[in-house]
């Protein structure tokens, strides 16, 4: 209780930046938002004008590509890529391959169950 009285008279020795940690604090253990006020020093600035439109002159006009420099740029980019190696494509594929036989196994029993539920129903 002495620990609130004192934050709460705000005159005890305590720097700002304390106070402000501890009305942080307590503001971070009640349920509700609260939010931050801005800095007294510190006013708030207001926009008095629009922001100038872009000149149409300013705008820098798209070059069309042509299909020559279109499949130079594509294997400029693939050389960039980072191939796996032999052993990585192997694990890869086994890894795709398990996984593709786990989800067909999963729909064939699904299926299984659907038919014979509907032929039961409605045989």
């Amino acid at each position: 209780m002495a620990q609130e009285k004192d934050d709460a008279d705000g005159d005890n020795g305590v720097p700002a930046a304390q106070d402000q940690a501890h009305e942080v604090a307590r503001a971070a253990a009640s349920s509700r938002p609260v939010r931050k006020s801005l800095p007294e020093q510190a006013p708030a600035s207001k926009k008095d004008h629009a922001t100038p439109k872009q000149r149409a002159g300013s705008v820098r006009a798209t070059k069309r590509t042509t299909p020559v420099s279109f499949v130079r740029e594509s294997a400029g980019e693939l050389r960039k890529v980072v191939w796996p190696t032999a052993s990585q494509l192997r694990q890869y594929f086994v890894v795709v391959l398990v996984f593709v036989l786990l989800v067909i196994a999963y729909v064939s029993v699904l299926d299984l169950f659907f038919g014979w539920g509907l032929l039961k129903i409605f045989g």
